[in-house]
């Protein structure tokens, strides 16, 4: 097993933001969907997914009773399948581009789906994994840090036949996964799993290892012949204003840690929590220590989080300080909705300039802000308004303003940085050969599926550079044509065909609104016509709502997985 804490030192059971779903629950969810895609264009949900999973079709093996094959597609794409169906921002991704939207229904739960075909496998011990070949490669991948970039690139690397050695400098996996996903959103199940399903491939997984300290940069380098760099960011920013050691002044990813690692029973954070910054993180830490019930996290998007997570823990007055004006907090708008409504109170245009207290913290000496000139981020700029200030009362503090890169060992790996993060190419290779970067140490915080996505990208780069190998071409899709025969117009896509029968149309623009991708549009005469065949998803919902049955369509045998690209993208 894995080196992750067990169950019993996972702090209070939590609620759970995203419950599983039951058998007939998930069928009867499954069978709502469209089922949207054609052999030229992805369904706009597999589109907005960076893992790029097949998502029409491990729903319809749902639909149909087979969540082990399900699973399977889900994890052939995302080794980490289980974990972003718990944590990613389904809401602004998968979800949020659901077809369905345009009609205003809800979309379809994509997020619990795929939970409850992951959940299924892991718990039924199924092997969904691809074996790796019989024959290994003798080369060897080092990989620095066993966050989700990491152990992506690890898996694609051994599934390739490639040796693969994760160096890691905690004592568990999992990155931010593990120490900065609110409890709500995540406990740990299911990365024990996942990475056990790692290890099954032949990675070998060392912890306890800081690379430039425990094993030098040289010996590192002599030992594989390409390194991918996972590292991550690193610990949070400090405010460095006065009254920071007060006890009760905490940074949110110690605080999430000791929520996960800390005894059972959680933290007293008393009555009144204030979340210092305008992220997700705090978002998710206020509601925490609010409804003390037990999460896609960004390193950058921090105060929101905290600020959830805080609000269940207990405490009855949760405000989040934020320097910039609500509209202008990086936090999801879906996830400050969710923290007003549990009673999170936001401040916008104020900073703190101190912490007051003696023996420990109980305010927050903050000045009130005005917006100027647009700085770097195209925001405005913050500035102090003299003779503002004032005291926010907080029995805990909570900052969740950023994270510190790892400067020292981008500057002695002889990195080229971009700002603060390690520059890369399309590639994910840096200015040093054979090293290649991902993940947060490349962006300064994203999504987890995001850094899966850098992982098995960096992956396939390094096979090309190593194996010299080329990703096979995808099969080419037949082009698009259109069969006009009695005033019927028949616009292919492969062997799946959208048809429409202008003469019957009294365009009323239904089919037009409704359309998720701007297929169709009304002709100078005011009848249905097709902008571009190849753009179809064949959602169906046009032929649904036409009231004249003047479009329709057919779907072929065309199977969608084998004319997509592996990453999800279309077929050009």
């Amino acid at each position: 097993m894995s080196n992750i804490p067990s169950a019993s030192l996972l702090g209070p059971i939590s609620r759970d933001a995203h419950p599983p779903m039951s058998d007939g629950d998930a069928m009867l969810e499954a069978g709502m969907c469209l089922e949207c895609g054609g052999p030229c264009t992805s369904a706009p949900c597999v589109g907005a997914c960076p893992a790029g999973i097949d998502i029409p079709g491990f729903i319809k093996d749902i639909a149909q009773g087979r969540p082990i094959d399900a699973a399977e597609k889900i994890f052939a794409d995302n080794i980490l399948g289980g974990t972003c169906a718990r944590v990613c921002p389904v809401e602004v991704l998968c979800q949020g581009s659901c077809v369905l939207l345009k009609e205003g229904r809800r979309p379809i739960q994509i997020g619990r789906l795929q939970r409850y075909a992951t959940d299924r496998a892991i718990s039924t011990g199924a092997r969904v994994l691809s074996s790796p070949p019989a024959i290994r490669r003798p080369e060897s991948v080092g990989i620095v840090g066993a966050g989700p970039a990491g152990l992506a690139c690890a898996a694609e690397l051994a599934q390739l036949g490639y040796h693969v050695v994760v160096y890691e400098a905690r004592d568990f996996p999992g990155g931010l996964v593990t120490r900065g996903i609110a409890p709500y959103k995540q406990q740990y199940k299911p990365l024990p799993e996942e990475v056990d399903q790692i290890r099954s491939l032949g990675v070998q997984l060392r912890f306890g290892v800081r690379v430039g300290k425990d094993i030098s940069i040289d010996h590192l380098r002599a030992s594989h012949k390409a390194i991918f760099l996972a590292c991550g960011m690193g610990d949070d920013m400090p405010a460095k204003i006065p009254g920071e050691w007060l006890p009760n002044v905490w940074e949110s990813l110690k605080f999430i840690e000791a929520l996960k690692l800390g005894p059972t029973g959680g933290l007293a954070v008393g009555r009144r929590v204030a979340v210092i910054g305008g992220g997700n993180t705090a978002i998710d830490v206020a509601r925490e220590a609010m409804m003390l019930k037990s999460a896609e996290v960004t390193s950058s998007n921090t105060a929101v989080d905290v600020a959830r997570h805080a609000r269940m823990l207990g405490a009855t007055e949760v405000a989040i300080l934020y320097r910039r004006g609500e509209a202008d907090m990086p936090a999801f708008a879906h996830e400050i909705a969710a923290a007003r409504h549990e009673g999170v109170t936001i401040i916008p245009l104020v900073a703190p300039v101190e912490f007051v207290g003696t023996d420990r913290v109980t305010g927050v000496k903050c000045v009130r802000m005005r917006l100027g000139a647009p700085d770097a981020s195209g925001r405005g700029r913050p500035e102090p308004i003299p003779g503002s200030e004032f005291v926010v009362d907080a029995d805990c503090v909570i900052k969740a303003i950023g994270q510190v890169p790892h400067r020292d060992l981008f500057t002695a790996m002889g990195l080229e940085l971009k700002g603060s993060v390690v520059q890369v190419d399309k590639d994910m290779r840096t200015a040093v050969p054979d090293i290649y970067a991902g993940g947060d140490c490349i962006n300064g915080g994203s999504t987890v599926v995001q850094a899966v996505r850098d992982g098995r990208k960096a992956a396939r780069a390094i096979d090309r550079v190593i194996a010299g190998t080329q990703r096979p071409p995808s099969p080419p899709a037949s082009a698009s044509r259109v069969e006009h025969d009695n005033g019927t117009y028949r616009h292919f896509q492969g062997d799946y065909r959208l048809n429409t029968v202008p003469k019957l149309c009294k365009g009323c623009n239904i089919c037009v609104t409704g359309c998720p991708t701007d297929t169709l549009a009304l002709d100078s005469t005011n009848h249905i016509k097709v902008n571009d065949p190849a753009t179809c998803v064949f959602c169906g919902l046009c032929e649904a709502r036409c009231p004249d049955f003047a479009i329709w369509i057919a779907r072929g045998a065309t199977d969608r997985a084998r004319v997509f690209a592996k990453e999800g993208s279309p077929v050009s």
